[in-house]
């Protein structure tokens, strides 16, 4: 088995840490770029709210193009080419119309590149849960170059507005459509399927997705990615500007934040061993657990040392949980339906849960400004439900040796559902 692993193509590492680069250009100064464009904090969580809501057909959408329609490669070329036009159109907005429509473009096109990515990398492995983690680390690198220039261009002009920010974003995306095109190219399943099998795959493809939303496993993800997505992106878009409401210079920002990220490059390559011998339970419930420390320590500390190291929680939890559940995802699904089965994640998390997060945190803000630690209050209580629902399902929370067989059963068109 070792000997017959394909090599993973060098522009794969390229183009993960490309693809986070322009996330970690934009997501961590955003909640500041609104604050510093006029609006109160109850306004930024509304326009985080209704942005989160497109989650709720786009990642579907995209996921359902790659696995049917457009290979997954050349559907990153389109998806970094659209989000260019989103940093065009929040780089001249001013007001909370214009900066609603851009980020509702921003939140379109490239939030779901976060499970999407991790969909072509799949289809580049023959063993995921070993080969991964090395590759996602690249990830972790691309989030922190546009932070570390980012304080550096603030260092030399400190006054300097964010709107900057669009632009590095901007060279980001426009890298990673450059490296797209040099990807070895992606075959489609379920349309090779469709020719052989004369349009029996079309309903092949919805009986894979029927089947996988009858398995309890998933859908305990699905409950616990609400939760815990909903937790992070409150830590996401408010921490910034908690921090520089304590007196945090803005310049600190990124590399505050880099600080869990060093981890997570650390720890993806440990990742493999700690599921091999705890599991995906304990794996997936610890990473949580590390989530609702993380967010009592900005409910209860004011020390900015001590709330800039708490980023090594969030870091280990994006490790355990979200590496984890991605990787538990893939060996659930099918072949044929792989990036859809990664894009409901992110339709039931990422769209799901911040849209009832924020816009539960913004009636809370609209009523009492000015304090943000009930937000992180609120963050590590949902945090704490996913360890709730996990340890819930309890020892058929797994994927045992009959997890191959079964995948393969299902890939030949059998109608198998996993024990529990």
């Amino acid at each position: 088995m070792m000997g017959s692993r394909r090599p993973i193509p060098l522009t794969l590492y390229l183009a993960m840490l490309c693809q986070f680069a322009v996330g970690g250009a934009v997501i961590p100064f955003a909640g500041v770029l609104l604050s510093e464009r006029g609006l109160s904090y109850a306004q930024v969580s509304q326009i985080f709210a209704l942005s989160s809501s497109t989650l709720l057909v786009f990642p579907l959408l995209w996921g359902m193009i790659a696995d049917r329609l457009i290979p997954i490669d050349r559907l990153f070329t389109i998806l970094n080419l659209l989000s260019l036009a989103a940093f065009f159109v929040l780089y001249w907005q001013f007001d909370f119309g214009g900066l609603l429509i851009g980020f509702l473009m921003f939140y379109s096109f490239y939030h779901p590149t976060f499970t999407l990515i991790n969909a072509l990398c799949f289809h580049y492995m023959d063993v995921p849960e070993e080969q991964f983690g090395k590759v996602r680390a690249w990830g972790s690198v691309g989030w922190m170059v546009p932070s570390l220039m980012i304080y550096a261009l603030l260092l030399w002009r400190p006054g300097m507005e964010l709107g900057f920010i669009l632009i590095v974003g901007s060279v980001a995306a426009l890298a990673m459509m450059i490296v797209t095109l040099l990807l070895p190219r992606v075959t489609i399943e379920s349309r090779a399927g469709f020719r052989e099998a004369g349009g029996r795959e079309n309903s092949r493809y919805w009986e894979a997705i029927g089947g996988l939303m009858r398995n309890g496993n998933y859908v305990v993800i699905l409950i616990s990615f609400f939760l815990i997505s909903g937790s992070f992106s409150l830590l996401t878009y408010y921490s910034p500007p908690h921090l520089v409401s304590l007196g945090m210079a803005r310049k600190w920002i990124g590399p505050v934040q880099c600080i869990g990220v060093v981890l997570e490059i650390i720890a993806f390559p440990f990742l493999p061993r700690l599921l091999g011998r705890f599991g995906y339970r304990v794996c997936l419930s610890a990473g949580a657990l590390c989530l609702v420390a993380r967010h009592l320590i900005f409910v209860f500390s004011s020390s900015l040392w001590l709330l800039a190291l708490s980023y090594l929680l969030a870091a280990m939890m994006v490790v355990l949980f979200y590496i984890g559940a991605s990787i538990m995802v893939n060996h659930l699904a099918s072949r044929s339906v792989r990036a859809s089965a990664q894009t409901i994640l992110v339709l039931i998390g990422s769209g799901l849960g911040p849209l009832v997060t924020n816009g539960s945190v913004s009636l809370w803000l609209d009523a009492y400004p000015g304090d943000l630690r009930p937000v992180f209050l609120f963050a590590g209580v949902l945090a704490a439900l996913a360890v709730v629902v996990i340890e819930w399902r309890g020892r058929r929370f797994r994927v045992g040796p009959e997890a191959a067989v079964v995948q393969e059963v299902r890939e030949k068109g059998g109608d198998v559902s996993f024990p529990g």
